[in-house]
C-alpha cells in the first residue's frame, strides 16, 4: 500500500518512552485522525513522522523510508507538519509568509503567486489582512497562517496537531470543512490529532484512538 505506512513506531524523549510500538497507516489522499485525552502520545507520533523526536522502528511514504532522516530531509520529500506552537515571521506581512514557505519545496519558483491566491481562496481571512504584519493578527488568525504555509510548500502529506486550537467553534467548524476540501480536490494525505469525534467524522477516512503510546481502537469510514 502506498501512502503512509508506519509500523512498530517507538518514540520520545531522552529516556523517556513516549509511544510504544504503534501501526497506523493513511492511504494515498486519506485523511487519518488520531483520537485520544491529553498525554495520550498523539504529538509525539507527529513529531516522529517529521523527524523531530527520535524514533524508532518503520515509517515510509509513498515506498520512501522517512525515518533517520534529518526534518528538513522529511519536509523537502512532501511532508509538511503544522504543530501547536507554530508561529510565523511577525515583522512580515501576511502575503511575504506565504511566499517566504514556498522556498521550502522542491521548485520555490513556480507558481507561487498562484499558490498564494490559492491559500487566500481557502482562508478569505487571509487575504483581508494581506499587507498586515503577522505578528498583529489575532492567535486564531496565525493559526490559519501558519496553515496556510504549510499548504505552500505543496506537501503530499500533512500533518495537523489539533488545527483548530485558538480558534472559536465556528470558525473550527468552517476549517474542518475547508481542510475536507482541500482533502477531496486536491487529493492531500492528512494526519490530524484532534480530541473531538464530531469534528471530523465528515473529513476522516480513519480514525485512530490512542491512549499511554498505544493505539486502542480503529474504525474507518464504513463503519461510523
Amino acid at each position: 500500500m502506498s501512502g503512509l505506512r508506519v509500523r512498530g513506531l517507538r518514540a520520545g524523549y531522552g529516556a523517556a518512552q513516549v509511544v510504544h510500538g504503534i501501526d497506523l497507516e493513511a492511504g494515498p489522499g486519506e485523511v487519518a485522525v488520531l483520537l485520544g485525552p491529553n498525554g495520550a502520545g498523539k504529538t509525539t507520533v507527529l513529531r516522529a513522522l517529521s523527524g523531530l523526536v527520535r524514533a524508532r522502528g518503520s515509517v515510509s511514504m509513498d515506498g520512501v523510508p522517512l525515518l533517520g532522516r534529518s526534518p528538513d530531509e522529511i519536509a523537502r520529500l512532501g511532508v509538511a507538519h503544522v504543530t501547536q506552537e507554530d508561529g510565523t515571521f511577525a515583522p512580515l506581512t501576511v502575503e511575504e509568509n506565504l511566499r517566504v514557505a514556498a522556498r521550502a519545496r522542491p521548485r520555490p519558483r513556480r507558481g507561487v503567486s498562484e499558490d498564494v491566491a490559492r491559500v487566500f481562496s481557502h482562508f478569505p481571512v487571509l487575504q483581508a489582512h494581506v499587507t498586515q504584519p503577522a505578528g498583529t493578527l489575532s492567535g486564531g488568525e496565525q493559526r490559519l497562517l501558519a496553515l496556510g504555509r504549510a499548504l505552500m510548500a505543496r506537501p503530499r502529506l500533512l500533518l495537523l496537531d489539533e488545527p483548530t486550537r485558538a480558534l472559536a467553534p465556528a470558525a473550527g467548524a468552517r476549517l474542518f470543512r475547508t481542510l475536507h476540501s482541500i482533502n477531496r480536490h486536491e487529493g492531500t494525505t492528512m494526519i490530524i490529532v484532534e480530541h473531538s469525534v464530531a469534528a471530523v467524522l465528515e473529513v476522516a477516512h480513519r480514525m485512530y484512538a490512542m491512549e499511554s503510546g498505544r493505539i486502542t481502537g480503529l474504525r474507518t469510514r464504513q463503519r461510523w
